[in-house]
């Protein structure tokens, strides 16, 4: 009987002695010479997750991802309502900070107003030196010629209330410009123009005058705009250079239809001067009519030039456009 407690007593005591053992082991930290607090150790956390056959995979899913610090990506913006409010607002020069751009070749056109409305245009065109250009109205068009420094003055008939008139480099509008002509219904206009280098002179004979009579109007003689304002006569301007490389021409009678008279009678011939070029053909024109502020549909006519017997000499046409020389009202 003793035996057997001495028997226990001894594996007891090993069972004590290998249990204090392994805790003493598990305690344990190396020495370097000073005491330090244990410290336990936490084991890794796993994932289990199952592939495609329900099979448990041990492990982190190999999934493509990033952390992401979700606070570092807000953007924050300023309501504008708080930050510039009706009572506050910016001023213009914060708005509209873009610099503007002088362009040196840039062509102006200015227009005013002149007696029997006609309009006196100014073209300043710096790099369009000793250049044609054409002006265009309505159904109007001629090419004057700038000096050179690129500028040049001209007149023309305004043919509209609310007259739009460009300006054309090489067939490419650089410019233009609008008027407001109140009384162009007061002013009836005959337009003659044509394309070519020939000079066509429109010669005006009112209430039966010949030629050389107060009633001849021409460009030579001393109708004016003046004087058609005070509804004396009518009177006719020349617009256009033959010198152009594309000569656009064009002649104009204006008459002041406000002061018209029963006993009105208008005929139309045409000057030419005959040239070895010109001599035996048919020249082509256009004629417009603008009556008390409308404007006629272009008519093209064809002027028979006398034979070649007659080079060298300046005829007058008086059935040139015989068909188109009455103004009805």
């Amino acid at each position: 009987m003793a035996r057997t407690i001495t028997y226990k007593t001894v594996l007891l005591t090993v069972a004590v002695a290998l249990g204090l053992g392994f805790l003493v082991q598990i305690g344990e930290t190396p020495s370097d010479g000073a005491s330090t607090p244990a410290r336990a150790a936490v084991p890794r956390a796993v994932t289990v997750v199952t592939n495609s056959q329900s099979s448990s995979v041990f492990g982190v899913p190999e999934n493509a991802h990033r952390l992401v610090d979700h606070v570092s990506n807000v953007q924050h913006v300023a309501l504008v309502r708080e930050t510039n409010t009706e009572e506050s607002a910016p001023a213009m020069g914060t708005i509209s900070a873009v610099p503007a751009i002088e362009d040196a070749c840039k062509v102006m056109l200015s227009a005013i107003e002149m007696p029997a409305e006609m309009a006196r245009l100014t073209v300043l065109a710096p790099c369009h030196q000793n250049a044609d250009f054409v002006v265009l109205h309505e159904s109007l068009r001629f090419s004057p010629r700038t000096d050179g420094l690129g500028a040049a003055e001209v007149t023309l008939p305004i043919m509209a209330q609310n007259a739009r008139i460009s300006v054309l480099f090489d067939n490419v509008e650089f410019a233009h410009v609008a008027i407001y002509a109140p009384d162009v219904s007061q002013y009836d206009r005959t337009i003659l123009q044509w394309r070519g280098a020939d000079k066509l002179q429109l010669h005006v004979l009112e209430v039966g005058a010949s030629i050389g009579q107060s009633g001849h109007i021409w460009t030579g003689s001393s109708h004016t705009a003046e004087l058609a304002t005070m509804g004396q006569h009518g009177f006719v301007t020349s617009h256009g250079t033959h010198t152009a490389v594309v000569p656009y021409q064009a002649e104009v009678y204006s008459y002041p239809a406000h002061f018209d008279r029963a006993d009105i009678s208008v005929t139309m011939p045409v000057g030419l001067m005959v040239t070895p070029q010109n001599c035996g053909r048919l020249f082509s024109a256009q004629l417009i009519h603008v009556v008390s502020g409308r404007i006629w549909v272009p008519i093209d006519v064809s002027i028979q030039v006398p034979a070649c017997s007659s080079a060298g000499e300046f005829v007058m046409l008086p059935d040139a456009i015989a068909p188109y020389t009455s103004l009805e009202r």
